[in-house]
């Protein structure tokens, strides 16, 4: 699997609210799905996310690895991703779904 550089951005007023995901550890991912012209691999320096679409036109990614069966997630935690490299997918930065909660927590954090 191959795919694009890519930085993470977040806020600087809330920080990281990604519950301990990967944009709380790296500052960049490789992007990869469909459509990316393959030129980086994943490392652990620079861990992979998948680009995936819902309703037809929300583009979003997730981590390649990493998920925990036992909680609810990919969800996510105010983290984005882009690149000003001409092959990004996107004319803006696409939201980073790298949170995931305990039920518990899912419960708590829903009401």
């Amino acid at each position: 699997m191959k795919g694009l550089l890519c930085g993470i951005y977040q806020s600087k007023e809330i920080g990281n609210c990604s519950n301990g995901g990967i944009s709380s550890k790296v500052s960049s991912v490789i992007l990869c799905g469909a459509g990316i012209l393959g030129i980086f691999e994943p490392t652990k320096e620079h861990p992979g996310v998948i680009l995936d679409k819902k309703m037809g036109h929300y583009l979003y990614c997730y981590p390649s690895e990493g998920r925990d069966e036992s909680k609810v997630g990919w969800m996510s935690g105010g983290t984005f991703v882009y690149s000003s490299d001409s092959r990004f997918p996107s004319d803006y930065p696409i939201p980073l779904h790298d949170r995931q909660e305990t039920e518990k927590e899912y419960e708590i954090l829903s009401k």
